[in-house]
């Protein structure tokens, strides 16, 4: 009986030890999660666009080559457009879409289900996503990127 107890004890122990490193990397990877959101210092931007939506997997990237992995997980087919601008990416309405004044380069067409790149060169500083097509803009298709 006290054999079998030493190693339950035993083994309590180690199971509160994984634990304890189980909580410290659920923290650590928390962490990470949250600040996943901020300037990468990788040139690769996943971009989930639907109907509504520009979802960037990160704010930003390093000023140089930066490309855009475009996945459209919508219905119909969305364009990119990627413009340097020093207005927020919600205010640029122009009649009926956005101005494209200082576009950096864009994808005429992302098919529903299918994904494209988009390789730029791009200085520091801020730009919108969006997808520009009639009515698109206006029904929230954008958001803020920055180039540092």
């Amino acid at each position: 009986m006290l054999f079998r107890n030493k190693y339950e004890t035993k083994g309590a122990g180690m199971r509160k030890l994984s634990l304890g490193i189980a909580a410290a990397a659920a923290v650590a990877i928390s962490v990470g999660v949250v600040s996943a959101g901020a300037v990468t210092s990788k040139p690769l931007v996943a971009v989930a666009v639907d109907e509504f939506s520009v979802f960037p997997a990160t704010q930003g990237a390093p000023v140089g080559k930066v490309r855009f992995v475009v996945t459209n997980i919508g219905t119909l087919k969305h364009e990119f457009v990627v413009i340097r601008t020093d207005k927020p990416a919600g205010n640029l309405l122009k009649g009926n879409e956005a101005d494209e004044t200082g576009a950096a380069g864009e994808l005429d067409g992302v098919k529903a289900g299918n994904a494209r790149v988009l390789v730029l060169r791009l200085n520091r500083g801020h730009y919108a996503l969006l997808c520009n097509l009639p009515g698109h803009y206006k029904t929230g298709q954008f958001a803020d990127f920055y180039v540092r």
